[in-house]
């Protein structure tokens, strides 16, 4: 019996294994942090729930900021949000509601979710937060929309607007609503985002639809 076989008879954890609990200390560590808080959440806590020991934790993260740190840089290292399409060639009173309604789909998927939980909560503490919140928001829903905006407004459907402004405002109150249910820890039912929706979009046409 050769000796990586014998380790494996006598219970030696593989390399396998130990990724496998790197992978559910970091899942368990990133929802303990979003649910507690930093200051709540507790390294005793976090090893529990992963079915680790705490020494195997502090192994790996000499203390608890470090192990908030390593989930900060693993938020970043994931793709935050789904991109939008520039610009599908929809009538304005069409294409604007179905964009908003896909923007609140994937802002409130459970990744995007936890990015914006732990700026909100955390964000003074942590500053490397609130870029990874900001530039996802910027990249993926802001200046797709406005591009969206500047190609209607070309077809003479969008007055003379800054479509860039345009978009942001639009964001505002769809980001608006998400912060609330962070706020309030209440989840954002499919029929209020169905009423949000329209509402949003009834608003900004209202503001920058050719008349």
């Amino acid at each position: 019996m050769d000796r990586a076989a014998a380790g494996r008879r006598m219970g030696r954890p593989t390399r396998q294994d130990a990724d496998r609990k790197s992978e559910r200390l970091m899942n368990v560590a990133t929802d303990y942090f979003v649910e507690h808080g930093f200051s709540g959440a507790t390294i005793d806590a976090i090893a529990h729930a992963a079915d680790m020991g705490k020494q195997a934790v502090y192994t790996r993260f000499t203390d608890k900021e470090r192990l908030f740190n390593a989930v900060i840089q693993r938020l970043r290292e994931t793709a935050v949000f789904q991109r939008l399409p520039a610009d599908d060639e929809s009538p304005i009173a069409e294409g604007l509601p179905r964009r908003i309604e896909a923007i609140f789909a994937d802002a409130t998927r459970p990744h995007s979710m936890t990015v914006s939980k732990l700026a909100l909560r955390e964000g003074r503490r942590f500053p490397d937060l609130v870029p990874l919140l900001l530039e996802g928001t910027a990249e993926r829903f802001t200046r797709p929309l406005a591009a969206y905006l500047d190609a209607r407004k070309r077809a003479g459907e969008v007055r003379d607007i800054d479509p860039l402004e345009a978009a942001s405002m639009c964001i505002d109150l769809i980001l608006a609503e998400i912060t609330l249910s962070i706020c309030t820890d209440t989840e954002i039912s499919p029929a209020r985002i169905d009423a949000c929706v329209g509402r949003i979009a009834d608003f900004t046409l209202r503001g920058i639809a050719a008349r």
